[in-house]
């Protein structure tokens, strides 16, 4: 990835499945609120989400300090471009990490992957899509 270098501000972050694992305290690494998180999410789901969502996304063989499950479900790190050559954003919704954290915890529930296990019961995650600007920015 040296060629990155060359371009400043090309800018990309590091999400680990840690940050948004609702099984995990804030003093084990969990960055956003337990009830906005996922109950183990992995980075496959990560990037899948990423990816689908059009984001520029690999993932790096990385463990986080603080995550003692050696699992390999629990290993990775994902990288997410959210800025371009030119500085400016790659896509608008995704501007910190932050944004990136609660757009990935709010999406994996929602994968075929997620939703066939759970029997397609809980259907009241289903109408999270129109109100989705309210709950935006909280800095």
């Amino acid at each position: 990835y040296e060629h990155f270098n060359k371009h400043p501000l090309i800018e990309f972050i590091c999400v680990y499945p840690i940050y948004i694992n609702s099984k995990k305290t804030l003093a084990e690494g969990r960055r956003i609120p337990a009830e906005k998180a996922v109950e183990n999410p992995s980075c496959a789901e990560i990037r899948d989400v990423l990816t689908a969502a059009g984001m520029n996304v690999y993932v790096e063989n990385k463990m986080h300090p603080r995550e003692w499950n050696r699992d390999v479900q629990f290993r990775g790190r994902v990288r997410v471009q959210v800025k371009q050559a030119d500085g400016s954003l790659c896509q608008d919704k995704f501007t910190s990490r932050k944004d990136v954290m609660f757009y990935v915890a709010e999406m994996i529930p929602k994968l075929k992957t997620r939703t066939q296990k759970s029997g397609g019961g809980d259907t009241s995650s289903q109408q999270g899509e129109g109100g989705k600007k309210s709950k935006k920015k909280k800095k």
